[in-house]
């Protein structure tokens, strides 16, 4: 029996990143339908009630590889949770449950990692599943502070399939600040993250490399078990980028890879300057703005980013520049903050697990310490 009480909804009341995004403005022009978003990470539990008939058969690169990729296997259903940001349809709870941005898109699990670490191998094999079973969308939360040329090998292999990958920029902006792979790789949608002010976080990752900000602190997720987990991380905002993407191949079928990356980034919310920063990239995505700019006519087909001069060659090629059509969405930046091990790493951190039940009213589940996983203490509330 579905739980009404005042805990029930508090999933749905606290998916604050859709009330910036505008959500349900978005959701009138596209929902995400016949995109399919594969998630290199670390499986999805295709048995919670919020992704039920959202994860198709994918595939498992470590552990039992008869699962399909659809278990979550890494003690902190990362995986799960990036699912949720993107795929989730709120169902549970009586329709109080985890919503994600593109609700009607289909999540394709590549389970490449447990508990925080992955082998380069392993990234690049699930780079090339997921394009060749015809993602049009491949999230990689997770990354590397070497550029391994197996994993640049799979992403250029993947782009030329016509594939937009995003990728989560990383978490220790305050340790060296190294550029993670593969988001650092040309071509590939390198996303930061701001808080919910608005403002950059410092902890995320910056530089030249950056491409687009998106929400990363306070982030409301689906977990293992029907329940559902609070965290912060770079590898939410990708997931919201994400599923962007997803929304604007489902609306705008005919155009290109590259064509979809250019539309992101020349509808994105500009930074100060009006021009790349180092900070938002070029800008905060914004999928109301995507999904109502015109179709440049003449606009190159081209993936951007493997230009030196993305938002130049953009403005040249005649694409129309829309600067954020709504203020709410100019607070939506959230930071990330993240975890990485060795040189792998996963771009998510501070977790807590929740669901709908078990908090007495009127309290708030603890939020972890910080961890070099994305583990820590949980607080559990089942659905």
């Amino acid at each position: 029996m579905a739980d009404t009480s005042a805990e029930a909804v508090v999933i749905r009341q606290a998916e604050w990143p859709l009330k910036q995004f505008q959500a349900e403005k978005v959701w009138h022009v596209s929902q995400g339908q016949g995109v399919t978003v594969a998630v290199i990470d670390s499986g999805v539990d295709s048995a919670h009630p919020d992704l039920e008939g959202q994860v198709l058969q994918g595939a498992g690169f470590i552990g039992d590889p008869r699962d399909n990729g659809q278990s979550d296997i890494s003690g902190d259903s990362h995986g799960t949770a990036i699912a949720g940001i993107i795929a989730g349809t709120g169902k549970a709870n009586a329709g109080n449950g985890m919503t994600g941005l593109a609700p009607k898109s289909k999540v394709l699990p590549v389970r490449v990692t447990m508990n925080g670490t992955a082998e380069p191998t392993a990234i690049a094999e699930g780079i090339k599943y997921a394009a060749d079973h015809h993602a049009q969308v491949i999230n990689i939360s997770i990354g590397t502070t070497t550029p391994d040329p197996l994993l640049r090998e799979a992403v250029t292999y993947a782009l030329g399939k016509d594939t937009v990958i995003v990728a989560s920029a990383g978490n220790d902006g305050q340790n060296g600040n190294p550029p993670m792979y593969p988001a650092a790789f040309p071509g590939v949608i390198d996303v930061t993250g701001t808080d919910s002010t608005g403002n950059f976080w410092p902890v995320s990752e910056s530089g030249p490399r950056v491409t687009l900000a998106a929400p990363a602190t306070g982030i409301y997720s689906t977990n293992d078990r029907s329940q559902y987990v609070k965290a912060d991380g770079t590898s939410y905002a990708a997931a919201y980028v994400s599923a962007t993407t997803a929304l604007v191949r489902s609306a705008f079928p005919r155009l290109t890879a590259g064509q979809t990356v250019r539309r992101l980034i020349s509808t994105a919310r500009r930074p100060g300057s009006g021009n790349h920063d180092n900070q938002y990239g070029y800008g905060l995505v914004n999928p109301l703005a995507a999904l109502r700019a015109p179709v440049a006519a003449n606009g190159s087909t081209a993936n951007p980013l493997l230009s030196a001069d993305p938002l130049g060659k953009a403005a040249n090629a005649g694409e129309r520049w829309v600067i954020g059509i709504s203020a709410g969405v100019g607070a939506m930046v959230l930071a990330a903050v993240s975890v990485w091990i060795f040189a792998r790493c996963r771009t998510a951190r501070s977790i807590k697990s929740i669901s709908s039940a078990s908090a007495p009213p009127g309290t708030k589940p603890r939020t972890a310490g910080k961890t070099r996983r994305t583990g820590g203490k949980k607080q559990n509330f089942r659905a």
